[in-house]
């Protein structure tokens, strides 16, 4: 069974004789005839009263209400495929750390939904392993990542730099080495004047955990790491309550909407991690459709400012 047949069968339907409805549809009545006959062999039911005069059977009219709808299906439809043939319809599939997608998503996707109101948006927020392998399967489009990584097929641009700073308290310096101590480190910084300080910071696998331990491990240093967990903020809110050091972003503080407690001190690690730059990476085919390609085209222009500075 095919649409053409069915249209054969709605119009002999609809005119209950042969004559019309082969002058509707140009085709010969022998012609016609054949392909209801072929449609009742294949459904294995007569669809058709032949006798006195052209009526349909009790399965012809199951099978004429059920077509009536096929107009309505196939006009979607067909507007479904020419939003496709237009690329103006299609799946967009994101992928980023869950912290990372707090920031460069706002700053993106509500006008770009907007804009492109038939492209259905895909969000994955997964380690930074996982979405690699994604995008490698072409399970999602886009991987933002700090992970500087070169595979064949794959295109990678920079997206923009974030640096980091140590967020401390100055009450748990000051409780760990004096007022005067204190305020030499903030002076002059270094990461083995503040190690035994408590901190809190990102679990194992995060891009800032990782830097971080790097420091500590080419300095032979053990950190007091008093809490771990998967979310930056969190970490940051914390450390503005002043209840230990954590290692920031920068990229957040353009996100941070709070008021930042002016006896929580920001220190550049910059001598220690140098500018840090995100990538966005996509296959070399993903930029077929004209939306995926503007989704491009807005990152680019959204955090073409921060990384420049």
């Amino acid at each position: 069974m095919n649409f053409l047949v069915l249209r054969y069968f709605k119009t002999v339907a609809s005119e209950l004789n042969i004559t019309h409805a082969a002058n509707k549809l140009y085709i010969s009545q022998q012609a016609l005839s054949s392909h209801i006959k072929n449609l009742e062999d294949e459904l294995g039911v007569r669809l058709f009263n032949r006798t006195p005069r052209l009526s349909l059977t009790d399965a012809g009219r199951c099978l004429y209400e059920a077509v009536l709808g096929f107009d309505e299906v196939n006009e979607t439809l067909n507007d479904k495929l020419n939003a496709i043939r237009n690329e103006e319809r299609g799946e967009l599939r994101i992928g980023l750390s869950f912290t990372r997608g707090q920031f460069i998503l706002p700053q993106v996707l509500p006008e770009y939904a907007q804009n492109h109101a038939l492209v259905h948006i895909n969000i994955y927020e997964e380690r930074s392993h996982v979405l690699r392998d994604r995008l490698l399967k072409g399970e999602i489009d886009f991987w933002i990542s700090a992970d500087d990584v070169n595979f064949e097929g794959v295109i990678k641009e920079p997206l923009f730099r974030e640096n980091f700073f140590m967020v401390i308290p100055e009450k748990i310096l000051e409780a760990h080495y004096g007022k005067r101590k204190a305020k030499e480190i903030f002076l002059d910084f270094r990461i083995e004047d503040v190690i035994e300080c408590p901190f809190i910071l990102l679990t194992p696998g995060n891009r800032s955990r990782d830097l971080f331990d790097n420091i500590i491990r080419s300095r032979k240093l053990t950190p007091n790491i008093i809490l771990e967990t998967d979310n930056a903020q969190t970490a940051f809110a914390l450390a503005q309550k002043e209840m230990a050091l954590t290692l920031y972003s920068d990229m957040f503080l353009r996100n941070y909407t709070s008021t930042l407690n002016p006896s929580v001190r920001l220190i550049s690690m910059q001598k220690y991690i140098p500018s840090d730059v995100l990538y966005i990476y996509h296959n070399e085919d993903s930029l077929s459709s004209k939306y995926k390609q503007k989704f491009l085209e807005d990152m680019h222009k959204a955090f073409l400012p921060i990384m420049n500075q």
